[in-house]
């Protein structure tokens, strides 16, 4: 009987190892898909961003602060000695400013404490020459703040150019490919003269969304033409856009 309750957790426990698994990959799968979505736009990568806000209901000390911010540099295999540090601490402002640039990435961790049961943690990362790590990096910032809040909204935004200036028609032909690959309802458009901006929502990113108009809305497009550039520059994000575009 012993014997039988030991085969019988086995299996649980297995079972429940094998359902964690497949929404680990389920949920990278969501972010792969974004990123051949973007592949299919035939635009050439310029960066990608991920923002990341985490809300702390404790009353998290100012090493404890700078303690998450060194795990975070490590856990993205970088060097602790290359994080420039700021501080401001005292009875009007309690917050921790930690930055790494390179010339391929630049992360920046801001640490605040409003009061004893209210602090946030703001990751924000830009790179600006391999995007296809991009999944193993929100896995990583993701796991990381989840160990020290319960509450962590991220965004990520892939940026690519185009070498001249589009048509607006050609516009409306790339979101279609877009809504498409992605198997997404427009849900609200923005357009002017050389700008568009599409909210949507997609079934495959149906886990990470907010309301917008009654809708749900996980996936924001963007188009523009830079004069000063010569170029049509695109934005693909999840849920939204959080950059000036």
């Amino acid at each position: 009987m012993k014997i039988l309750k030991i085969v019988s957790s086995f299996f649980l426990l297995m079972f429940a190892g094998i359902l964690i698994s497949y929404a680990d990959i389920k949920s990278n799968d969501e972010y792969y898909k974004l990123i051949e979505t973007f592949n299919n736009t035939q635009a050439n990568f310029k960066f990608y961003n991920i923002k990341a806000n985490s809300i702390v209901n404790y009353d998290i000390s100012k090493n404890e602060m700078r303690d998450i911010c060194i795990e975070i540099v490590n856990n993205l295999g970088l060097e602790e000695s290359n994080i420039k540090w700021e501080e401001k601490w005292n009875k009007k402002e309690n917050q921790i400013y930690a930055e790494i640039k390179t010339e391929e990435k630049n992360i920046s961790i801001i640490c605040i404490k409003k009061n004893q049961t209210e602090s946030y943690i703001i990751v924000d990362i830009l790179e600006n020459k391999v995007y296809k790590s991009i999944v193993d990096i929100y896995t990583i910032l993701e796991e990381t703040l989840k160990k020290h809040t319960h509450k962590v909204d991220i965004n990520t935004c892939i940026s690519g150019e185009y070498t001249k200036k589009l048509q607006i028609n050609k516009y409306d032909d790339i979101l279609d490919e877009i809504l498409y690959n992605m198997n997404a309802e427009e849900i609200d458009r923005v357009e002017e003269e050389n700008f568009m901006s599409v909210t949507a929502y997609s079934k495959i990113l149906h886990e990470n969304y907010l309301e917008y108009l009654g809708n749900k809305i996980n996936l924001n497009i963007g188009m523009r033409y830079s004069e000063d550039e010569d170029k049509t520059l695109i934005y693909i994000a999840t849920p939204i856009i959080k950059l000036d575009y």
